[in-house]
């Protein structure tokens, strides 16, 4: 991780291979990380398709500050502990040295949010979501997220939210199904793909090239079966209804 002061402006540039590269910086709410990381959850679909098009084309600087990352990891343990999954937890976050600034809170970016009043501007927020939305507004920068607690600020902040760039996916190149046997039973799910992603119709989707999205798609299948969602979809029958 970067340790460096917050960069002034909303481009972020590094030299990578003897060039330039010019980096639009986005603060990046912890609920898009854990959807990011966690395909059962429901915005994962956009929130991994805004995250990987921009970090995989090095668009992007992710400007976040270092509580998110305690944030995301007791998140993770609480998902896990839901899940009653015997399962390590999974911590890995795909914020890393190269892609993310690490934003301070000093003392001159503390006596900023007093002179601008933005505890009283941002009165409706809570703990990590009112430290975001001052990062945000004090760099001038965009916020991504899919929390609905920021909605009231639409007009003070600029928000991204990945389900309105992405939706739930565009067109897909093309469609299949894939099939598991366990335990007795055959569970079955439609897949699409898109361009570089694959989709399971129960929301779950990463990424991939189009060669290898069967088999991807067939794996996510396994991973939902391991964790009961599967079963909880009704994607089972049983082999003598072939």
């Amino acid at each position: 991780m970067s340790d460096k002061e917050p960069l002034a402006g909303t481009e972020a540039d590094t030299q990578r291979e003897g060039h330039i590269v010019s980096r639009q910086r986005y603060v990046l709410d912890s609920s898009v990380l854990v959807s990011i990381v966690n395909s059962e959850e429901a915005e994962h679909w956009s929130c991994y398709s805004f995250f990987r098009n921009h970090d995989d084309d090095d668009k992007a600087c992710w400007v976040v500050p270092g509580l998110i990352f305690f944030e995301f990891q007791a998140t993770q343990s609480k998902l896990n502990r839901k899940r009653r999954s015997k399962r390590q937890v999974f911590r890995y976050t795909p914020l890393h040295y190269k892609n993310t600034e690490l934003y301070h809170v000093t003392k001159k970016f503390l006596a900023e949010v007093n002179d601008l009043d933005l505890y009283n501007k941002f009165s409706l927020l809570h703990g990590q979501d009112l430290l975001y939305a001052c990062i945000a507004c004090i760099e001038g920068i965009p916020l991504v997220t899919h929390d609905k607690d920021f909605d009231p600020y639409s007009k003070d902040l600029t928000l991204i939210k990945p389900r309105d760039v992405y939706g739930t996916g565009d067109k897909p190149l093309r469609t299949g199904t894939v099939k598991v046997e366990k335990d007795g039973k055959i569970y079955a799910a439609a897949y699409e793909v898109f361009r570089g992603v694959v989709r399971l119709e129960t929301g779950q989707a990463t990424h991939t090239d189009g060669p290898n999205a069967e088999i991807t798609a067939r794996q996510m299948l396994r991973e939902i079966i391991t964790s009961g969602l599967a079963d909880r979809k009704g994607l089972a029958r049983s082999k003598r209804e072939k």
